[in-house]
């Protein structure tokens, strides 16, 4: 019964680890995991990844064009951009990726986007009842909050898409994969192989001992049988 639990087990594990490892190899092709973990090609996700930059990109120019023609301007009363703005000019926003959509680091007067909703409060002005500025400051407190929101949209696009694109092509799963095939399926085989042996030794021992077992159970009869024989020899030999 610990034989053909072993084997059971043993046989479980190398299939997993077979699996694991034919799936690891062509992800795309049929296997016994391809239809549990479906994944796309390499390909759709570079265009996802390009499209979610091309995304963020376009949220930074929205943001940045209002700051530039809006918050940082200094019309007349005259002007419809006109809210009596005025004092330091806000800083735009950092744009993360250059003209190839490659990583690119922040300007001198740039404000990252983890850190914008904290530099862009300090030109925040309070809104009169017509619209306009009581104080010093370059935006009021709900076009503040709609930059925010639009800053923490780009944010999440640009710091969870990877992680997100990681998961739809499998990349995630294959390193897992890999790291528990390295680690565990190579060791565990080895080891399985090694009960397997001793329990195969146990096995011909127990079978050595049932085979001695009988032949000496039977021993005594045949000893019975030798005395019963030579006992009338004896008595005479008396």
């Amino acid at each position: 019964m610990l034989c053909g639990f072993f084997v059971i087990l043993n046989n479980a594990i190398t299939d997993t680890c077979m699996a694991m490892g034919e799936w690891m190899d062509n992800p795309q092709s049929e296997s016994a995991l391809s239809n549990i973990l479906p994944c796309v090609d390499q390909r759709t996700s570079n265009q996802t990844l390009i499209k979610s930059k091309e995304v963020v990109t376009n949220i930074v120019n929205v943001v940045n064009q209002f700051i530039y023609t809006f918050a940082n301007a200094n019309p007349s009363p005259t002007d419809l951009n006109y809210y009596n703005q005025s004092g330091p000019l806000m800083p735009p926003l950092c744009y993360p990726y250059d003209s190839n959509l490659q990583d690119r680091q922040c300007g001198s007067i740039e404000v990252s986007m983890e850190n914008a909703s904290v530099v862009w409060k300090n030109y925040i002005c309070t809104k009169s009842e017509l619209g306009l500025c009581n104080n010093e400051g370059r935006v009021t407190q709900d076009t503040y909050t709609q930059l925010v929101a639009a800053v923490n949209e780009s944010y999440a696009l640009e710091h969870y898409t990877p992680p997100l694109l990681s998961l739809q092509n499998c990349s995630f799963v294959q390193d897992t994969f890999r790291e528990i095939k390295t680690r565990y399926c190579h060791p565990l085989e080895h080891d399985l192989q090694m009960v397997d042996a001793g329990l195969g030794l146990i096995s011909v021992g127990v079978m050595l001992c049932l085979v001695l077992w009988i032949f000496y159970a039977n021993h005594p009869q045949r000893e019975g049988v030798f005395v019963t024989l030579f006992s009338p020899i004896r008595k005479r030999q008396k």
